[in-house]
């Protein structure tokens, strides 16, 4: 990912946007709003692949979330990564605690990333 300078959500105010699923349609609302602005939702997509075809083929812009570009990364996008901007993961277990020692693992792993 490279950053240009003129690289900022606020610099997409008249644009087009691209939505996804209503979580992150929600967020992208928020982002753009603490920027000064409501977004221009013009398409909706929740497929990341055919989001990035969209971007690519000039319809719009978009938020993704970073690992969608590791499991895909059309090369006619460019990419920007938002800074100061936080993102809420949940855990969601069954059965009672304590959890299996994998299980148990893979949380512990998430919380030391997000760290």
């Amino acid at each position: 990912m490279s950053r240009r300078p003129e690289d900022s959500i606020a610099n997409h105010l008249h644009s087009a946007w691209i939505g996804g699923c209503e979580r992150c349609q929600n967020e992208l609302i928020t982002l753009c709003r603490h920027a000064g602005f409501t977004p221009r939702i013009a398409s909706l997509s929740d497929d990341m692949v055919v989001v990035q075809a969209l971007v690519a083929a000039g319809v719009g812009v978009t938020t993704l979330p970073g690992l969608s570009l590791r499991a895909h990364r059309n090369p006619g996008v460019h990419t920007t990564e938002l800074t100061g901007f936080t993102r809420r993961l949940h855990a969601a277990t069954y059965g009672d605690p304590p959890d299996p020692p994998a299980t148990s693992a893979l949380i512990q792993a998430i919380q030391d990333a997000a760290r």
